[in-house]
């Protein structure tokens, strides 16, 4: 076994802190774990301070983080303060190295298996060889496409949340508008299917009708969908499994992936409208080429400790990347 290092997986409202280590058999084994709410605390250093809390011989640490990675540096518009790696050396952990989280995510195939993962297309339960889609509403909306070369694999990151809203109901259209009206010159998928993208198709659908929002935030929302509590929840929650089934239609097609893996505690909390609602339906509304994606599996990972596994195990295959570029992975 390798000696033990620190993995951190760095969202937009969550930070998760693991020491980890790999097993001879190649999966990151987890010693210890900790969560912390990122806007609890002034910087990634200071929680990087408290979960080492004074040992020493922690030499390496691979942060996976809801951005892009320039040079040694991590632009994000969803995390609360600066990535700075070398503030984190300055603690006497030697080698700190980033990857966006998705790329992490993508490397995480111990956590893709039948038993952590529910199929969410029973139609389509054996993938054909090819690219795997990795995608995740969460602050934003993050995506990575693991693709095979050779006996290796190259995963490429992508930023989804950008690309253009497509409504594909009258209903949705209407949102559009809405938000159009009020001054959004671009709507991304991310304003829509994301955390806060709940809360946001809430709100729009409450003023579309005239209602005064009862629900004040994303949790609320789908926990009073669940409970069928309040009728602008459950049609929120509703549109919100739809467009990400049309989304996730989309990128198939744009990246050829033969099977699709949902990650991120919102999917979580939406699982039984994702298997009950109109998800599937939307997955493959796309024309002729419904035959294409209703042959795509897609499963949604229920792997509690998704995002530190895969930043550890990315750093343990990073040196494949430098030695042979198309064959490692690309990090940004």
């Amino acid at each position: 076994m390798s000696a033990p290092f620190l993995a951190a997986d760095i969202g937009g409202t969550n930070a998760r802190l693991a020491l980890v280590r790999a097993r001879d058999d190649g999966h990151v084994e987890l010693l210890e774990q900790r969560h912390y709410l990122c806007a609890a605390h002034p910087s990634l250093t200071a929680i990087v301070a408290d979960f080492l809390g004074g040992r020493s011989g922690i030499d390496a640490m691979a942060i996976g983080v809801a951005g892009v990675v320039h040079g040694d540096e991590v632009i994000s518009r969803n995390v609360p303060w600066p990535i700075i790696p070398a503030q984190v050396r300055a603690l006497g952990v030697r080698e700190v190295a980033a990857v966006n989280d998705f790329v992490a995510v993508a490397h995480a195939e111990q956590c893709m298996d039948d038993a952590t993962t529910t199929l969410l297309t029973p139609q389509a339960a054996s993938p054909t060889p090819g690219p795997a889609l990795v995608v995740g509403p969460g602050t934003g909306l993050g995506a990575a496409l693991r693709v095979p070369v050779g006996a290796r694999t190259l995963v490429l990151p992508c930023e989804p949340q950008q690309v253009a809203l497509a409504p594909g109901t009258e209903r949705e259209l209407a949102v559009l508008a809405l938000w159009k009206r009020g001054g959004m010159a671009h709507v991304g998928t991310g304003h829509a299917v994301s955390g806060p993208g709940l809360l946001h198709l809430y709100r729009a659908l409450c003023a579309l009708d005239g209602v005064e929002p009862r629900l004040a935030s994303t949790d609320e929302v789908s926990h009073a969908a669940v409970r069928g509590v309040d009728a602008h929840a459950v049609e929120a929650v509703a549109m919100f499994c739809a467009l990400l089934g049309s989304v996730i239609g989309d990128l198939a097609m744009i990246t050829g992936a033969t099977r699709v893996f949902i990650a991120g505690g919102v999917a979580l909390k939406l699982r039984q409208a994702l298997l009950e609602g109109g998800f599937a339906a939307r997955l493959v509304d796309k024309d002729v080429m419904r035959a294409v994606l209703e042959a795509v599996p897609v499963r949604l990972i229920e792997h509690p400790d998704l995002g530190v596994i895969g930043a550890a195990a990315w750093f343990l295959r990073r040196g494949e990347a430098a030695s042979d570029p198309a064959a490692g992975t690309i990090r940004r």
